[in-house]
C-alpha cells in the first residue's frame, strides 16, 4: 500500500472530527506528507482547504514529534482563526482528544505583530483603526476618485520601505490631471503619518512594518518548524516581509501557504495576486506547487460552468474537479421585476438556504440598498441572507441568486482613468480581478444558482465586460 493511502487510511480509522472519521482524498494526503521546505498550495473553490491544513497539523503532532508551539497558523481575520484553532479542539486521536482546550495554533499577521512589539496595554493604546483616518483627509468631494483612506492603505502597503519611491512615479505619471490628484494624496498620505507623530499614534499597517524591524534584530529567536499561511493569494508585500523577517529567526522552518489565486479579490486593499502567480521568486529555497482540485461544495453544471467562465475570460484552465453528486441547475432571466423574481424563487424554495448576493450595496433598481431590498422580500421558511459578493467568499448556500448581472453594473469600470497605476492597476488587471470575483459567485451555491440581469443589449464597446458571454450557454436554462 503506498504512503498516501497508509496515511488515508490512519485518518480514516484513527482520527476523528466531533466524532465523525476524519477523510482526506489523494490531493491532501500528499499535501499532508509534502515535506518540501517552500510549498504553494491552490486550493479551489469548496475543495478542503481547512480540512488539509487541520489535518497537516494533526500529522505533524501525531508522526513528526513536532509541538504545538512549534507550528504557527496566520490566517488574514479573526473568524478564519477561530474556525482552525475550534476544529483542532474537537479532534481526537484514538478517542483521545488532540488538545485538552482551544489551542492558539491560528493567528492574524497584526495579532502577531503586537505580540512580537511586547503586546503591552501601552502599545494597544496607540494602535488606530484604519476608519479613524482624519474625516477631512477621507472626505470624497468626487465620486469618480477613490478616498485618500484607500490610498493611504495601499500605499502603506506596497511603498512602506521608500515613500520617495511612490513620490517619483507619481512625478512620472503622463495624465497631468491624475498626477494633480495623487500629488494631493501623496501630500494626505504625509499629514496623516505626521498627525500619527505628533499623537503618538501608530496603525496596524505601521505596527505590521515595525515587527518586521524587530524580528531582524540578531538576538531575536522562534521556535517555529512550520509555519503556515492561510488565504495566501491576499498577501501583500508587507505581509511579505514579516513573513521572511519571521524566517531569518527560524531558518530551518518549513512555509506551506494556501490559497486560491481564481479567489484573489482583494486589490482594493493592498493584496496582490503576483505573490501567488510567483510564489518561487519569493521563496525559491526548494520550492514546489501542490494542487486540490475537487471542489466538494457545489453540484457538477455549477463547478464546471465556473471552470469554463475562467478559462474564457483569464484563459485559466487549471478548474476544479466536480464531487457533489447532488444535482444543480443554473437559471438566468433577463428580468424588469427583480421583487416579483426573486420572491419566486424564494417562496419555491421553502426550507432551503438562500443568499443573495449582489455586486456592491447599492443597486441600480429603484435605487435600493441591498439591504432595503431584501426587507422587501419575505422570508418564508427559508434561511435567507444577503451580501456583497465580496463579503460572500468562503460562505455557502443551498441557493444563491446573483442580482444585476449587467455590462454597465458587474463586471465594475474603471473611472479614474488610469489613477491607480501606480499600484499596477491596468485596465486588463482590473478586468481579471472583476472575472475572479464572479467565479467566487458562481461557485457559492451548492444547489441552485439563479442569475438575474436587466438589461440584455450589449453595446459592441462593452462586449468584453458581458460575463455573459463567457458562460456556457449549454449549463444555463432560461426561468420561466
Amino acid at each position: 500500500m503506498s504512503e498516501v493511502k497508509n496515511l488515508q487510511r490512519w485518518f480514516r480509522i484513527n482520527v476523528k472530527d466531533g466524532g465523525i472519521s476524519y477523510g482526506l482524498d489523494k490531493n491532501q494526503a500528499h499535501i499532508v506528507l509534502d515535506s518540501h521546505k517552500n510549498t504553494l498550495v491552490t486550493a479551489r473553490a469548496g475543495s478542503g482547504k481547512t480540512r488539509t491544513i487541520v489535518a497537516k497539523i494533526i500529522y505533524l503532532l501525531a508522526h513528526e514529534n513536532v509541538k504545538p508551539e512549534e507550528i504557527i497558523v496566520f490566517a488574514f481575520n479573526k473568524k478564519a482563526c477561530t474556525e482552525i484553532n475550534e476544529r483542532l479542539a474537537n479532534i481526537t486521536i484514538n478517542g483521545v482528544l488532540l488538545f485538552n482546550e482551544i489551542p492558539n495554533i491560528t493567528t492574524t499577521f497584526h495579532a502577531f505583530a503586537y505580540l512580537v512589539l511586547g503586546g503591552t496595554k501601552a502599545l494597544k493604546n496607540r494602535l488606530i483603526t484604519e476608519d479613524s483616518i482624519d474625516p477631512r483627509i477621507a472626505k470624497n468631494t468626487n465620486d469618480q476618485v477613490p478616498k485618500s483612506s484607500q490610498f493611504i492603505t495601499r500605499a502603506e502597503q506596497k511603498f512602506f520601505k521608500n515613500y520617495d519611491e511612490l513620490l517619483e512615479k507619481i512625478k512620472n505619471l503622463e495624465n497631468p490631471q491624475n498626477q494633480k490628484i495623487l500629488l494631493k494624496e501623496f501630500q494626505n498620505l504625509k499629514k496623516y503619518h505626521q498627525d500619527l507623530v505628533e499623537k503618538d499614534k501608530i496603525n496596524f499597517n505601521q505596527l505590521i512594518a515595525l515587527a518586521s524591524k524587530e524580528l531582524t534584530k540578531s538576538n531575536h529567536k522562534t521556535p517555529y518548524k512550520y509555519i503556515f499561511v492561510d488565504e495566501y493569494q491576499d498577501f501583500s508585500m508587507l505581509f511579505l516581509e514579516l513573513t521572511k523577517s519571521l524566517r531569518r529567526t527560524c531558518p530551518s522552518a518549513h512555509l506551506l501557504a494556501v490559497g486560491d489565486d481564481w479567489q484573489a479579490i482583494n486589490r482594493f486593499a493592498g493584496s496582490d495576486v503576483e505573490y501567488f502567480k510567483n510564489f518561487e521568486k519569493y521563496f525559491p529555497e526548494d520550492h514546489t506547487k501542490l494542487f486540490i482540485p475537487t471542489n466538494y461544495r457545489s453540484g457538477k453544471r455549477i463547478v464546471r460552468n465556473a471552470n469554463y467562465f475562467m478559462s474564457r475570460s483569464l484563459r485559466d484552465f487549471a478548474g476544479c474537479k466536480a464531487k457533489n453528486r447532488q444535482k444543480s441547475t443554473i437559471f438566468y432571466q433577463k428580468s424588469e421585476n427583480y421583487f416579483k423574481t426573486v420572491q419566486k424563487i424564494v417562496d419555491n424554495h421553502q426550507n432551503k438556504s438562500i443568499k443573495i448576493l449582489s455586486r456592491n450595496n447599492d443597486l441600480r433598481f429603484r435605487h435600493l440598498s441591498l439591504e432595503n431590498f431584501i426587507k422587501k422580500i419575505e422570508p418564508g421558511n427559508n434561511t435567507l441572507s444577503f451580501s456583497t459578493i465580496h463579503r460572500s467568499k468562503g460562505l455557502e448556500s443551498d441557493v444563491v441568486i446573483l442580482l444585476e448581472i449587467d455590462a454597465e453594473k458587474f463586471p465594475s469600470h474603471d473611472k479614474t482613468g488610469g489613477l491607480y497605476s501606480i499600484f499596477g492597476d491596468t485596465e486588463d488587471v482590473l478586468l481579471a480581478d472583476e472575472s475572479r470575483l464572479f467565479y467566487v459567485a458562481l461557485t457559492r451555491a451548492k444547489e441552485e444558482l439563479y442569475i438575474l440581469s436587466k438589461n440584455p443589449r450589449i453595446t459592441k464597446e462593452n462586449q468584453k465586460y458581458n460575463f455573459f458571454s463567457y458562460l456556457n450557454p449549454d449549463f444555463l436554462t432560461p426561468l420561466d
